[in-house]
């Protein structure tokens, strides 16, 4: 492992990396779009979620 990758794992602690994971997992997989992706996908996958996921949850989801 480099030293630059070894500066990016120790800055993300490993539910952080996790949490992404599974957004990322949830957004491809289970909605069926791929990354990266559109700002219109995006908007479609946050409106077809309001209904089951938090703001919380959606804000997550967000990308930065």
């Amino acid at each position: 492992m480099s030293t630059l990758d070894q500066y990016v794992n120790a800055a993300t602690r490993d539910n952080t990396r996790k949490a992404y994971q599974g957004t990322v997992r949830h957004f491809e997989v289970e909605w069926g779009s791929f990354l990266p992706t559109s700002a219109e996908s995006i908007a479609h996958y946050l409106v077809d979620h309001t209904e089951t996921l938090s703001v919380n949850t959606l804000r997550q989801r967000l990308p930065p």
